[in-house]
């Protein structure tokens, strides 16, 4: 079961605040308590049951031992934790699903329980980048400091074949939306290479959740 506080990821900071310093806090959003109801329920994270309530008009999600308030960003997304962010999904046949993600490179979706089967996901387009573009994005990275407690964890990207596979944790397929952009695996996550005169810059989720890691130079 994910636990939102995972250690090394706990103090994460936006790459964008680490760069440009402190900023105004963001101002509340308030969420029509008839659209939170519409997210109550019980959902399965592989056989186990989360609980998602109401207090008042606070939407609140818990596990056995462990309760967490749904802080929302939007009518639809919702921040758990330092790390990640829920997002309910409400498919054409009334099916609720929480896409429970750290931006990066986890994400799980959990149905809730007597929701219809949701439809499979649309199939790629199939964009094709050249072999030479994808040579650029191959190698190993390094965060950039100051996002993360953790300081040895690094990204390798390598190419087989004509596919380039990121191993964050675990490996999964970058599948490419332009030549520059990548869905991660068979998430919703997309991760982009940035090239310009210092090298090669990963950017990897959006918001409070991107981070930022730099191509090594080889040696």
């Amino acid at each position: 079961m994910i636990n939102p506080q995972r250690a090394g990821i706990a103090a994460r900071v936006p790459a964008t605040a680490a760069a440009a310093g402190p900023t105004e806090a963001q101002a509340p959003v308030r969420v029509p308590r008839s659209v939170l109801e519409r997210y109550v329920g019980e959902y399965d994270q592989n056989g186990n049951t989360i609980k998602v309530f109401l207090e008042g008009d606070t939407l609140l999600r818990e596990v056995p031992g462990q309760r967490a308030a749904f802080v929302p960003i939007s009518e639809t997304l919702f921040r758990i934790g330092a790390v990640f962010t829920a997002e309910f999904v409400i498919d054409e046949a009334g099916g609720v699903t929480q896409v429970l993600s750290d931006g990066v490179d986890l994400e799980f979706r959990l149905p809730r329980k007597g929701s219809p089967a949701a439809p499979p996901p649309a199939a790629d387009a199939g964009v094709r980048v050249p072999r030479s573009v994808l040579e650029r994005y191959v190698g190993t990275y390094e965060y950039i400091p100051g996002q993360m407690s953790r300081t040895d964890l690094k990204v390798v990207v390598r190419l087989e074949g004509d596919t380039l596979i990121r191993s964050l944790g675990q490996e999964a397929v970058l599948t490419p939306i332009s030549e520059t952009r990548f869905r991660v695996g068979n998430t919703s996550l997309v991760t982009e290479f940035v090239v310009d005169e210092a090298g090669v810059t990963q950017v990897m989720g959006s918001g409070f959740q991107q981070m930022l890691a730099r191509l090594e130079p080889q040696r």
